[in-house]
């Protein structure tokens, strides 16, 4: 029945909901599931921007040195670290602000260029950032699973998550 009524869909869908915003590039349909699963997510924020940040250093141990407050601790230890979890507070803080403000480019260019300037003095690069959007990606789809990560939802978070972090990277490599 699902199925059936996914594929009818489109007979009520609003005219325009699948045409992008000329500055993002996301339809209001990608915005509508990026911001829904999000909530799942944002529901407890704390556990899973801990979760990220383990999954990031699973993948890519050597980044957990470009943080100084835990760079040296075991990973093991690091969940119950407090800088760690203030940290992972905060990204999810950054996040949700992005995802809330998706309907709202110039805002979300300006967020987004001020995560990239507040990290340029990190020796944060363009792929750090990738490898992070990679991560997310992996998280999502480990906690939203397949029925609610499905393809639509991976397009639409992947594209977002790139618009982000072509603006996060070029503010990176800026000089101002």
């Amino acid at each position: 029945m699902d199925f059936v009524l996914s594929k009818l869909s489109w007979l009520w869908t609003p005219a325009g909901h699948d045409v992008p915003d000329p500055v993002t590039g996301l339809t209001p349909r990608q915005k509508k599931i990026v911001q829904n699963t999000w909530k799942i997510v944002r529901a407890d924020s704390k556990k899973n921007g801990i979760l990220i940040f383990m999954k990031l250093f699973e993948h890519h141990p050597e980044y957990q040195p470009l943080f100084a407050g835990f760079a040296y601790v075991p990973l093991y230890r690091l969940p119950s670290n407090g800088k760690l979890v203030a940290h992972a507070i905060s990204v999810m803080y950054s996040l949700s602000s992005v995802v809330d403000n998706l309907d709202e480019p110039q805002c979300l260019v300006q967020l987004l260029q001020k995560i990239g300037r507040s990290h340029r003095t990190r020796n944060i690069s363009g792929e750090h950032i990738e490898n992070l959007s990679d991560v997310i990606i992996m998280f999502l789809k480990e906690k939203l699973g397949p029925k609610v990560f499905d393809e639509r939802c991976e397009e639409a978070w992947r594209k977002s998550l790139d618009v982000a972090s072509s603006v996060i990277v070029t503010e990176l490599e800026g000089t101002d």
